[in-house]
């Protein structure tokens, strides 16, 4: 097999088994040797040809929470051919409150995949998880998988729609899932299916979060979906069946509740991924122990606490001050994945870790309290380590070690280390997926 030995500046590993590392070689789809270039070298003289990168080299990016399809048939809504992703980032939030065709042709599935992924690719994210995927969303990836179309490593969550959460349907949903003959992991490292998808509470801005102390004097609590007794039975069956479950809750006691069930869902429970998603409004300091403790993933967007900052600020005062609790989650041990829930909020993933290092919201001056900060390299291994567990592929993605995929971003600096109001500015110039270029800045270069 053809082998590649990439030199640049500096290759950011995201492990610490080669922290000086500015060499590795590619062959077969994965990376096969890093290191010091002169040791490198040598181990593959007369082996594999060198290309001289100009600038620093990361693993690809993973965002742990995108609708990408949605963003694709936006995509084709809102952009002439020849438009670029920064033209992409300004229509999409142009056009936040728009949802997107509910119902299009099934070829516009597969024009929107095409369309939206060299966007992302230009961004340097690699890998895709998708959080609530319908079967009409699903056909799509799959024809694309099958045409050899998709170049974004995609993770399908399921998406099965509940009204009432009551017994029959709880019923009706475990009948469906026992049926379908595959469950979570089944796929290839291009599309597999994750967990399903189930929402616990709804949207804070619409007063729907779930809390444990009410929202105001009414004694209103917020939005509880699912019953108690129905939600933890069907977490509990997905836990024996090979099902993850990533639950939708954002308000603490749709957290406490999501967290709970799970650490009773048996040992599989870690290897199924199970996630909380969102978890940033009063999010109780004991349940993201437990989450920790029984290997529950914080997946978690700074995309959301960027646009809902100031309206949860105005509504609930110094409640609101710890929203989006990062440095909670993670000092409690938790694995912490980034993403974006874009399109319809930002996806820009250096917006995102600037937001999460500054905690910045827009609308307001004023940041949230920085005691929930992160660092930047803390940022960072959310959308690559933290993130690769989210997408089931922590051994094969976010890092660049010795049989790992071959998924990479080329920047001109170091994003790990740039000052952090320089970090937005800084372009992707190169990403690989499976040693393929999908987007070059320049593409005579």
């Amino acid at each position: 097999m053809d082998a590649v030995l990439y030199r640049a500046d500096r290759v950011v590993t995201m492990t610490t088994d080669h922290p000086d590392a500015d060499a590795f070689v590619v062959a077969g789809c994965r990376v096969r040797d890093v290191g010091r270039v002169g040791d490198v070298r040598e181990r593959w003289a007369g082996r594999a040809r060198e290309e001289e990168l100009h600038g620093v080299v990361t693993p690809g990016l993973i965002d742990a929470h995108m609708h990408m399809q949605r963003a694709g048939l936006k995509a084709l809504d809102y952009l002439q051919p020849d438009d670029d992703v920064d033209r992409f980032i300004v229509a999409m939030r142009d056009s936040f409150d728009d949802d997107g065709p509910e119902h299009p042709p099934f070829d516009d599935r597969i024009r929107a995949l095409e369309r939206v992924q060299p966007l992302l690719h230009a961004l340097g994210i690699t890998t895709v998880v998708d959080p609530a995927v319908t079967p009409d969303e699903m056909r799509g990836y799959q024809v694309a998988r099958q045409r050899g179309l998709l170049s974004m490593r995609t993770v399908a969550m399921p998406f099965l729609e509940l009204t009432t959460g009551e017994a029959d349907e709880i019923d009706a949903l475990i009948a469906r899932l026992a049926g379908i003959g595959a469950a979570t992991g089944f796929g290839d490292d291009v599309l597999s299916l994750g967990g399903i998808k189930v929402y616990l509470d709804g949207e804070a801005l619409k007063g729907q979060a779930w809390l444990e102390r009410p929202w105001d004097g009414s004694g209103y609590t917020g939005l509880q979906r699912i019953p108690e007794d129905q939600y933890r039975r069907l977490v509990a069956w997905c836990g024996t069946h090979g099902w993850g479950v990533g639950t939708h809750a954002v308000g603490s006691a749709a957290v406490a509740l999501a967290v709970d069930a799970a650490s009773a869902a048996g040992d599989a429970v870690p290897d199924l991924r199970f996630q909380v998603i969102h978890g940033y409004l009063e999010t109780p300091a004991e349940a993201m122990v437990q989450a920790a403790r029984a290997g529950v993933i914080a997946s978690v967007q700074p995309s959301i606490i960027w646009h809902n900052g100031a309206g949860l600020r105005a509504a609930l005062g110094e409640r609101a001050e710890r929203a989006n609790p990062l440095r909670s989650w993670l000092d409690s041990g938790a694995t912490v994945a980034f993403g974006s829930d874009g399109p319809f909020f930002a996806f820009d993933p250096r917006h995102l870790m600037w937001q999460a290092v500054t905690r910045h919201i827009a609308g307001d001056d004023r940041p949230l309290d920085p005691a929930e900060a992160l660092t930047l390299d803390e940022a960072f291994a959310a959308y690559t380590t933290g993130a690769a567990r989210a997408a089931y592929a922590e051994a094969d993605r976010g890092v660049i070690a010795p049989g790992a995929c071959a998924d990479w971003v080329l920047w001109p600096t170091d994003p790990t280390a740039a000052p952090i109001d320089e970090l937005r500015r800084l372009p992707v110039l190169r990403t690989d997926v499976a040693g393929r270029t999908v987007y070059r800045k320049d593409p005579r270069a």
